[in-house]
């Protein structure tokens, strides 16, 4: 399996679109804190070093993302989505470490399994997002 690019592999996270005061705060300090990620380059290309650049950028917004006080009643939303974040950077690292190696097996399964983690980054955003909005 031949990865394309490091950021295409990688759901890059949305704005949270919300509705009241305390939501619209949440939402500016939720894109102040993708924003690590929403500034990739779009073309990261498929060496090992874009893979640490992103786990690097990934770990960050999750930092950023941890710090965040969501409405709602969406706390668990948001603890299931830094939790997504944390296996997306380890199988981001993954990627990096066997593309460096020769097992092409290895490689695949670190592939599949980012492809996995960034599915599920995808979905806990949404689920987060719906939460937000009530």
């Amino acid at each position: 399996m031949k990865l394309r690019s490091a950021a295409a592999l990688l759901v890059l996270l949305a704005a949270v679109g919300c509705g009241g005061e305390d939501e619209g705060s949440f939402a500016r300090d939720y894109n102040r804190a993708v924003r690590p990620l929403s500034q990739l380059e779009e073309h990261l290309g498929t060496k090992p070093s874009s893979f640490d650049r992103l786990a690097r950028r990934t770990a960050l917004t999750r930092r950023n993302l941890a710090k965040l006080h969501p409405p709602n009643d969406a706390q668990d939303e948001l603890d299931a989505m830094l939790h997504q974040l944390d296996r997306v950077t380890a199988d981001l690292r993954r990627v990096a470490t066997t593309a460096r190696g020769d097992d092409v097996v290895k490689q695949r399964r670190a592939a599949r399994a980012l492809v996995r983690s960034s599915n599920a980054v995808q979905q806990a955003e949404t689920r987060l997002k719906l939460a937000v909005q009530g």
